[in-house]
């Protein structure tokens, strides 16, 4: 027995969905505001198929949690529904970010 909290890995790792999911969050905020003037409505449509796949992650990685704390043992892998919303998140707020360094010139 190493000694070390059984449940201290699930914490990090939610706490690692959740920093990842917000910084999606406030970087779509961001890039919808510096882009908004350039390409109009098209940035806002990004910022909201972001955002709610964020709060998604946010709340699932939250559940998840507390049922893996309920139960005393881990719920087994996620299946990769988090990490595909992240990146498509992610590849939505790119996009309108490169739209907006080519209407640019």
């Amino acid at each position: 027995m190493s000694g070390r909290d059984p449940g201290i890995s699930s914490e990090r790792t939610e706490l690692a969905w959740q920093r990842t999911a917000l910084s999606l969050v406030a970087g779509s905020a961001i890039i919808t505001r510096l882009t908004f003037d350039r390409l109009g409505t098209i940035a806002f449509v990004a910022l909201l198929v972001a955002l709610p796949m964020s709060l998604w992650v946010l709340v699932d990685s939250r559940l998840r949690y507390r049922r893996d704390q309920r139960t005393g043992r881990p719920t087994g892998p996620r299946g990769g529904f988090s990490a595909a919303a992240l990146a498509l998140g992610t590849v939505a707020m790119t996009l309108v970010e490169l739209a907006a360094l080519v209407r640019a010139r």
